[in-house]
């Protein structure tokens, strides 16, 4: 490793300086090492992770009761379908009685071994005033100890061809419906003594591909959302957890829309809903999210956000190891553009 000492002088030889002259071999070699050494760091803490993992496995059968020893309650929107309903289900097998809202008011049914209840409810989370008007009803009727806000919209396609008023509904239910329902339940919350809001969020909260700008945007508000969230309720004994799933094997991801194929993007948006499918079609299952969701909900400690799956939990660390000139390629690439 070649390093130089220069002396650098002004013009009237008063003021001196003494600079490293570093050459490009040496730069890259500790650019190199600088990788090496993060990639050992990352790899202990996976370790540690894992480990974290198989004691909340362990532990997965040990259910949260309520501040006032009542049967544990818990609310899910978006839980007519894909996420939202496993969700409901596991906290059912786990004893959980379970009210999951969604726009179609449909929820699953668990089998007559399943120790807890599932009730379904029409709720649209935009819809501010029925909003206030459930968790009121809810509130009266005992509260509930978990809220899981689970509902969420997707219309993947290039910011200049989608729709501005499919824009603002992306928006309205992925951020603006989180935050209505936390609103309405943060009084009853703080009354009862505390409790527990969690907010699926995404891996596109952190990575945004090509075709996602809106609803990477809704997710990463969630995560701003959140973390400011947790300073200001902390103190009621009030939890916030933000989960952030990898691609999940949902039906969340529509067919392309027939006004897209003339747009100046050519077949862009044709490859990126196919890509988004394939993707989707390898991911993790939504009983394998539900389950890794539930321990950490059920888990006291932890941390406030929740990578799920493998890749939400690589992928952007691998995007700090090799920086995003190169990320940033390897994504276009992966969708074909």
């Amino acid at each position: 490793m070649r390093i130089s000492i220069l002396t650098l002088s002004g013009k009237n030889d008063d003021t001196k300086r003494t600079v490293l002259a570093v050459d490009r071999k040496s730069v890259r070699s500790v650019r190199r090492s600088e990788r090496v050494a993060r990639l050992a760091f990352y790899g202990r803490q996976h370790v540690a992770m894992v480990a974290r993992g198989r004691r909340a496995s362990q532990d997965a059968g040990q259910v949260m009761t309520g501040a006032s020893g009542k049967r544990i309650r818990a609310f899910v929107t978006g839980a007519s379908s894909g996420l939202g309903a496993e969700i409901c289900l596991e906290l059912a097998r786990r004893g959980w009685d379970v009210i999951g809202v969604s726009r179609r008011g449909i929820v699953p049914q668990g089998d007559s071994a399943t120790p807890g209840r599932i009730e379904g409810r029409t709720l649209d989370v935009t819809d501010l005033a029925a909003v206030e008007t459930m968790v009121a009803d809810l509130d009266a009727s005992g509260g509930a100890d978990l809220y899981v806000l689970n509902a969420g919209a997707n219309v993947p396609a290039t910011i200049e061809d989608l729709p501005m008023a499919q824009a603002r509904a992306i928006m309205e239910t992925n951020f603006w419906g989180v935050v209505n329902i936390a609103r309405a339940a943060l009084p009853g919350l703080r009354k009862r003594g505390g409790g527990t809001i969690s907010v699926v969020g995404s891996l596109a909260g952190k990575i945004t591909p090509p075709g996602e700008a809106i609803y990477g945007a809704s997710k990463h508000a969630l995560e701003g959302w959140c973390e400011g969230l947790l300073h200001e309720v902390g103190r009621f004994n009030i939890r916030v957890k933000l989960l952030a799933p990898e691609f999940i094997a949902t039906l969340l991801v529509p067919q392309l829309a027939p006004a897209y194929e003339n747009s100046a993007y050519g077949d862009l948006n044709a490859k990126l809903v196919q890509t988004w499918h394939e993707h989707a079609s390898k991911g993790l299952s939504p009983e394998a999210a539900a389950r890794t969701m539930v321990n950490a909900l059920e888990r006291r400690g932890g941390g406030w956000r929740v990578p799920v799956g493998a890749g939400a939990i690589w992928l952007p660390r691998l995007r700090m190891l090799i920086g995003d000139r190169l990320f940033l390629a390897v994504t276009r690439r992966l969708f074909g553009m």
